[in-house]
């Protein structure tokens, strides 16, 4: 379908806030929490505007996978790239092709087998002493702070059981529905609060819930979910390991790209995934060396920004850097990776094909970040045309956002405050 600027302005003209949805979201959204999780809504509304059955639909920081979910149910072949390994776990559940009953059933067995191993009579007898002689210590040194020992047997004794399971499919799954009881709103099996809104901290006098039994729950009602799916509806999909700042998708080969990047400070992510990841063998030196490579992150070096970045760009570095010369360098990196990301989204998008870019501004030091005003002069500058920013109140009732206490604006407004609205950035390749 080819769009230009005037059709791509009307559509960002609409009712962007979806305060009454015109259908309720599929099942599969909530199959794991997600900080700041992309709306259902907004995601539909552009892929069913802009595209038709068998396009291919691109979310290049493809985070919990609802730009894929809503493409994939539409009929649309959807790729998906994300540098978090919980990010592609969770993209890939969610438009993963799983039979209900099988679902059932091989959660039934995993079940079995790690009753077995909690009791000391599976294969291995000890499933945590056997997971804790693979780890680094610094892996185990997290696990003893954050979970009690009686609840470490517990995950041990599951985890070891879901690598069991020979379907990669069903397997994924299960690690998503094992991690969806570490990371949640609230409860959770581990010691900690906060841990979906990425701010964890320990809470000494918490019972955690017990993880065979909430695993249990929330595979009934994934299998559920499943069962929802419409399987002659559904389209392709690929979930790629990569950087959107390197693309591995052909040059002018996608029909649309949706997603919602990283706010200039971004909301640290793998503070809340390496939670369950540390579970399912990822060491947290690992993780902690593959945080440094997000967009924007603070302790990443090399990217900058120059005397080439547009005037509104420059202009925000200066002002954050008569503050806080490092923060400043901190933003010069962020816009330097989102300058090179959304020139990546130009040269794959066919020509005639929209790029929808969703974010919001930052408060950095007390000094207001425009980030739709500079990434869609960014935009303009690797060459898309821009129809329109739009202004897109978010309902907090429905969109998980984070709390932070004592951040102020320049205006004196808290995050609280300025989070209600977010932006939406709509370009056309020529």
């Amino acid at each position: 379908m080819i769009c230009d600027t005037h059709r791509l302005a009307e559509l960002l003209a609409g009712d962007l806030a979806f305060e009454a949805p015109a259908r309720d979201a599929h099942p599969l959204y909530a199959l794991h929490p997600f900080a700041a999780r992309f709306p259902y809504g907004l995601a539909g509304y552009f892929i069913d505007a802009l595209t038709e059955r068998g396009d291919r639909v691109l979310d290049p920081m493809c985070g919990s996978g609802i730009t894929l979910l809503e493409g994939w149910l539409g009929g649309r072949a959807v790729v998906g790239v994300d540098l978090d390994p919980l990010a592609r776990r969770q993209s890939a559940a969610r438009t993963a092709l799983l039979d209900a009953s099988a679902i059932r059933e091989a959660g039934a067995a995993t079940l079995e087998r790690a009753a077995f191993g909690y009791a000391g009579i599976g294969n291995p007898a000890d499933p945590l002493a056997a997971l804790r002689a693979g780890m680094d210590d610094a892996t185990r040194k997290f696990l003893d702070y954050w979970f009690l020992p009686e609840t470490q047997r517990e995950l041990a004794a599951l985890a070891v059981a879901i690598r069991g399971e020979s379907d990669d499919g069903l397997r994924n799954l299960q690690e998503v529905i094992f991690s969806s009881a570490i990371v949640t709103k609230s409860g959770g099996v581990s010691r900690a609060r906060d841990l979906a809104h990425t701010r964890p901290h320990r809470v000494n006098d918490k019972t955690p819930r017990r993880p065979l039994r909430v695993f249990q729950g929330l595979l009934r009602r994934a299998a559920d979910a499943y069962g929802s799916v419409d399987r002659d509806a559904v389209g392709n999909r690929a979930v790629l390991a990569g950087d959107s700042r390197r693309l591995p998708v052909a040059e002018s080969s996608v029909n649309l790209v949706m997603t919602s990047p990283p706010y200039a400070n971004a909301l640290d992510y793998m503070r809340a995934h390496k939670f369950s990841l540390a579970w399912l063998g990822e060491p947290i030196p690992k993780l902690s060396n593959l945080r440094g490579r997000y967009i924007g992150a603070e302790r990443q070096s090399g990217r900058a920004t120059g005397d080439e970045m547009p005037p509104v760009v420059r202009e925000c570095i200066s002002q954050l850097g008569a503050r806080d010369a490092g923060k400043a360098r901190v933003l010069g990196r962020y816009f330097g990776d989102m300058s090179a990301a959304i020139g990546e989204m130009a040269r794959v998008l066919r020509p005639g094909a929209a790029a929808i870019i969703v974010v919001g501004p930052s408060v950095m030091r007390g000094v207001l970040i425009p980030t739709h005003d500079c990434l869609a002069a960014i935009a303009a500058g690797v060459g898309l045309e821009v129809a329109a920013v739009a202004p897109r109140d978010i309902a907090r009732d429905r969109r998980m956002m984070p709390a932070r206490n004592g951040v102020r604006s320049v205006q004196g407004i808290g995050i609280e405050g300025r989070m209600h609205t977010e932006y939406i950035i709509g370009a056309v390749k020529p």
